[in-house]
């Protein structure tokens, strides 16, 4: 009977409030209830690709020389890969912006769905490009986009 158990006052944090010792299991169960009910909730962050959360995957190439003939084969080359895209399941979006040096590039792309997204990466011919000799890329920032075949790579930018 929980009316024969006072609420217990303390000034302890609510972690330890949960681990403190009480002898009489039905009061134990109450101050548990009391003390959950002031923790903070922490929920995993939505995974990308995952549970409607945007699947985003972003590259950072760069033309060290920019030889304006590899920029325009480069350019060319992310044309090409954007219109396969267009045609491919869970396509959102797609856009290439010039970085923050010269010669360097940004290109992201959103998919509905991680498994989009690697179905792109696997379709024959988005397996069959490459870009140009001279570019170069970043190892990607973060942990879902994923780096360029045969492109040499840099470390990650700042």
């Amino acid at each position: 009977d929980l009316a024969a158990h006072p609420p217990l006052e303390h000034t302890m944090s609510p972690a330890s409030l949960l681990s403190t010792p009480i002898a009489c299991p039905v009061a134990r169960k109450a101050h548990v209830r009391r003390c959950a009910r002031s923790l903070p909730v922490v929920r995993a962050a939505a995974k990308p690709g995952l549970d409607g959360v945007p699947y985003i995957a972003t590259n950072v190439f760069i033309v060290p020389d920019k030889n304006p003939e590899t920029v325009k084969r480069f350019v060319t080359e992310i044309e090409t890969r954007e219109k396969l895209m267009k045609t491919l399941e869970g396509y959102t979006s797609s856009a290439l912006t010039g970085g923050s040096a010269a010669g360097e590039f940004s290109f992201t792309q959103e998919w509905t769905t991680k498994q989009a997204y690697e179905e792109y990466m696997n379709h024959p011919q988005r397996r069959r490009s490459h870009m140009a000799a001279g570019v170069w890329q970043y190892m990607p920032k973060d942990k879902w986009s994923v780096p360029e075949n045969f492109t040499p790579i840099l470390p990650a930018t700042k």
